[in-house]
């Protein structure tokens, strides 16, 4: 598809703009009606029917045109928000799975090679360990070189998968090159988001560090555990909500071709009236995903313990093969964070739209043409 036809069925449907409300000349056509070129200039009230004669009935949507893809076109419930996102990732693997493990491998890659040269780097061996001043320039290359993708990556993760969900709820494929097509233009607004988010997050932290500070100064035991512990909720709840807030954005930058703040803006708009369910929702899922995730790092670490007590007298084949089952596990775990919740934050936007938009039947009357 074209960036003309992503940019009309992702707008807001009937000329809706985020600072203004639905009225009666932006309520969208009814699925089944045909496309118009262009509307006429005063409406012919139709004809009645003769007297006893039966009214024609009014053309029904078809099942295909409410469900295209893999998810129906109507407001999600709580069931629906935490499985759509595994039926996303088994109907476009090549984009909803294979981007963020393209982006992942690449980072952990960079990583292992970082790590060996450091492990290997002679100049260490006879200088201060305490300094950077020792280390080759290849190796502080590769350590940049990681940094880099790692950021990357955690930036581009769940961006990617927004296309690939977005045009499967229309019941269409893409590849990765087209995702990358999508992202691209966009990548220095993601840039900005993530600035942003991480600016929020440090100014979380930096408030319940001095309020932990403050009370230890105060000599008072009892106050200062008591600080801790609110110190750690209040900036645990912030980072939560930093990062739902940000997962919403991406989506809404790349789909919808905005700005960091402008994505923002569009997301809290969004979540009006709807904050604590779609709060809830993440949370759940983070939680679940979470778990999922320590029990694949826990399997690969037994998995690891397991070959050095098997083979304890190789040491250098000991020590490869935990790392590299330490290495695939934590692979496992991040790629399934990314997809699972690149993949939520995707479909709670679409169901933000469907509640306060009527954007399910922008999206019918897209399938419905292209069914046509």
């Amino acid at each position: 598809m074209n960036d003309g036809e992503d940019r009309t069925e992702w707008a807001a449907p009937g000329g809706i703009t985020p600072d203004s409300g639905p009225s009666a000349a932006n309520v969208p056509p009814s699925p089944a009606a045909p496309p118009q070129t262009a509307p006429p200039a005063m409406a012919v009230p139709p004809m009645a029917p003769p007297h006893g004669a039966v009214p024609a009935p009014a053309p029904v949507p078809t099942s295909a045109s409410w469900q295209p893809g893999f998810m129906p076109l109507r407001p999600l419930g709580f069931g629906d928000l935490l499985g759509l996102p595994f039926r996303a990732m088994r109907d476009n693997r090549a984009v909803v799975v294979g981007g963020p493990v393209l982006l992942t491998l690449g980072a952990t890659a960079l990583l292992v090679a970082a790590l060996w040269m450091l492990f290997n780097d002679v100049s260490l061996v006879f200088s201060d360990l305490t300094t950077t001043d020792s280390l080759s320039a290849g190796t502080v290359a590769l350590i940049v070189a990681f940094v880099v993708a790692a950021l990357l990556a955690d930036v581009l993760s769940s961006a990617i998968i927004a296309p690939g969900v977005a045009r499967g709820i229309l019941g269409e494929r893409i590849r990765i090159a087209d995702a990358w097509r999508a992202v691209r233009p966009r990548l220095g607004s993601l840039l900005l988001l993530y600035l942003l988010a991480g600016l929020a997050n440090l100014v979380a932290i930096a408030i319940g560090v001095l309020l932990v500070v403050i009370a230890t100064a105060n000599g008072n035991d009892f106050g200062t555990v008591v600080s801790v512990i609110v110190a750690g909720v209040v900036a645990a709840a912030v980072i939560f909500l930093v990062a739902l807030i940000g997962g919403l954005a991406r989506p809404v930058i790349v789909l919808e071709r905005r700005g960091a703040v402008a994505a923002l803006r569009r997301t809290l708009r969004l979540l009006r009236r709807r904050f604590w369910w779609t709060f809830l929702v993440g949370f759940v899922a983070w939680l679940l995903v979470g778990l999922v995730a320590n029990v694949v790092s826990q399997v690969g670490s037994l998995v690891a313990m397991a070959i050095a007590f098997a083979a304890p007298e190789s040491t250098i084949l000991t020590t490869v093969v935990f790392v590299v089952a330490m290495l695939i596990s934590l692979l496992v775990g991040f790629v399934l964070m990314y997809s699972y919740m690149g993949a939520l934050f995707t479909l709670i936007l679409v169901d933000l739209r469907i509640r306060h938009e009527g954007f399910d039947l922008a999206l019918a009357e897209a399938a419905e043409a292209r069914r046509a």
